[in-house]
């Protein structure tokens, strides 16, 4: 099952967890967590705030029949001090929305960032104290007031000890939902682990205008999925880290057809943020061996002039 929507009461400890952003990830935490009876407060623009206190919210899951519908408490000041505090921004809003954490009300928390954390080394100076990443291995998308989730056996993996005290109290968090916990402090394999097939996904997707499934029925398709691949594996050894085509592949192949990704998203808003983002990162990862990315860099060219 994927989805958290539980058939019988668990008893849980009600906690405070605060959520920064209103992205479907965001929305999908204060769903899973206030089914359980956790108080749930999402951190976002006044603006924003105001007209989402004002929305019903409905989940559709792919593995389910229902489509049940919720709603949330969202603030520009967090009502109390969370617990535990997730950073889910969407890529467009992250800066705005980092403006509004505060040092002080979180002083006490266990917070975990789901941002590109490639590019986030200043969170712990804003939030003056460490911050664990974590990657969340599901596939949800947003429209308007619609979340929907696909796939199944979400997992989250956290790049932390698991005899540390923080990984008890997010496996305590999390144990009553049917989400996998992994924790591992290897947070630059996690990192790649995660990023790397959504690159591959992401950027074909764009450029091609269709998804994996369609793009590998054709000879060109299926050498394009194998070119990027091996650049992606190439890129991630700029890190020491290494990764396998095969096992790649099998991640890429794992993603739903019907999902959109993030760089998909904010692209299709005309908003190049996250894309800016990505394009600094790759450069500055290709810069650091003597491989060679022709394919990553055409790709990375046809959206630039495409939009």
């Amino acid at each position: 099952m994927f989805f958290n929507k539980t058939e019988h009461k668990i008893s849980v400890t009600p906690q405070n967890i605060g959520i920064l952003g209103t992205s479907a990830q965001a929305l999908y935490w204060a769903d899973v967590f206030q089914n359980l009876g956790h108080h749930v407060c999402l951190l976002c623009s006044p603006q924003k705030a105001d007209e989402y206190n004002a929305t019903d919210f409905t989940f559709k899951d792919s593995s389910r029949l229902r489509s049940p519908r919720n709603n949330f408490f969202f603030c520009h000041e967090l009502a109390f001090k969370p617990q535990i505090f997730f950073l889910a921004s969407s890529p467009e809003h992250q800066r705005s929305e980092l403006t509004l954490l505060s040092p002080e009300i979180l002083s006490d928390s266990v917070v975990i960032s789901f941002l590109f954390s490639e590019h986030d080394a200043l969170l712990p100076e804003i939030i003056k104290k460490p911050i664990i990443n974590g990657y969340f291995e599901g596939w949800i998308n947003q429209s308007q007031n619609h979340v929907n989730i696909y796939g199944h056996s979400p997992k989250v993996i956290f790049s932390l000890s698991d005899t540390s005290e923080e990984a008890k109290v997010l496996a305590e968090l999390f144990t009553p939902t049917d989400i996998t916990t992994i924790f591992s402090e290897d947070n630059k394999t996690n990192f790649w682990n995660f990023t790397a097939p959504r690159i591959v996904y992401s950027l074909l997707s764009i450029v091609h205008e269709q998804n994996i499934f369609q793009l590998a029925k054709t000879e060109n398709g299926r050498k394009s999925i194998d070119t990027l691949l091996a650049e992606i594996k190439n890129l991630a050894a700029s890190d020491n880290v290494i990764l396998t085509e095969a096992t790649l592949l099998t991640k890429l192949y794992e993603i739903p057809s019907a999902w959109i990704s993030p760089l998909q998203k904010s692209i299709q808003n005309q908003n190049f943020l996250y894309f800016d983002r990505l394009s600094s990162f790759i450069a500055d990862k290709s810069g650091r061996n003597d491989k060679k990315y022709p394919l990553l860099h055409e790709l990375l060219r046809q959206i630039y002039n495409k939009y």
